[in-house]
């Protein structure tokens, strides 16, 4: 009867593991960039909720919110926040697997748009929000 018991135990335990894994791995983290750089990671269930948490965060604590998060669903993947100077301030976020990656999506980006003087304000860890 120990047995059953222990055996019941370690089964429920690894179903606990695993559930709790993949519960996290659909979660998505969003993050809304601003002028400050002062704009919270959130998350939501879908990238939508996720997405929407972002913006709402953001204007919470700033007037110059992009309204455009940028989102993933790798938690294991860096935000790069990124602001330029030139033709005028502006500042942009995306996500990748590493910091390097991540901020030449957004300096790729501003180039793109005729931006210069840009400069990586900080990163931050989608799985934590924590600045990096």
């Amino acid at each position: 009867m120990r047995k059953v018991w222990r055996w019941l135990w370690a089964a429920l335990i690894v179903l606990g593991i695993s559930h709790s894994g993949a519960a996290q791995q659909r979660r998505w983290a969003a993050l809304d960039s601003n002028g400050e750089g002062s704009s919270p990671v959130t998350w939501g269930a879908t990238e939508e909720e996720a997405r929407q948490r972002a913006v709402e965060a953001c204007q919470k604590v700033s007037k110059t919110c992009a309204n455009g998060p940028a989102s993933t669903r790798d938690l294991n993947e860096v935000f790069a926040i990124v602001c330029c100077t030139q033709p005028r301030r502006g500042c942009a976020v995306s996500a990748a697997a590493n910091r390097r990656e991540a901020a030449k999506n957004v300096e790729a980006m501003f180039a793109d748009a005729g931006y210069k003087d840009c400069s990586v304000q900080h990163y931050m860890s989608a799985a934590t929000g924590k600045r990096q």
